[in-house]
């Protein structure tokens, strides 16, 4: 998927399926997590770095799948936001310069320092605003 250059090939390497069922994710989804905010630190395709954000709000949005809190880990979407703040930087940049909203959205989640998510979201809340103004 990383490699993708064009929608039908990250269409073809979704990883809708393995580590979700709709919102209901299973355990894979944890170090998939870990995998997605090492990648966006890589140079990516704008669509393929829109493809790994929105795989990344599904991990940490989600809830367990029946079968995994079944299996003792009712709290997968917990362990992939804990996953995902080892990436909390790339998260920022990401607000900074790239996919605004999501990213924010992303934030506003993962983030668990309040001030500093603050501090940001004061300054970068513009880039959204901006941002709907143009759609």
């Amino acid at each position: 998927m990383l490699e993708a250059g064009t929608s039908s090939e990250i269409a073809d390497s979704t990883l809708e399926g393995h580590i979700n069922n709709q919102s209901l994710l299973f355990e894979v989804a944890i170090p998939v997590t870990s995998l997605i905010v090492a990648a966006l630190q890589e140079n990516l395709s704008e669509a393929v770095r829109l493809e790994m954000l929105d795989h990344l709000l599904t991990c940490v949005a989600g809830e367990s799948h029946w079968t995994e809190i079944d299996a003792g880990a009712p709290e997968i979407e917990i362990d992939c936001q804990i996953a995902a703040r080892e990436g909390i930087w790339s998260l920022y940049q990401e607000y900074a310069t790239g996919h605004v909203m999501l990213a924010r959205y992303l934030l506003e989640g993962v983030d668990k320092d309040r001030e500093r998510f603050a501090y940001f979201d004061g300054k970068l809340i513009g880039r959204i605003q901006k941002q709907a103004k143009r759609h």
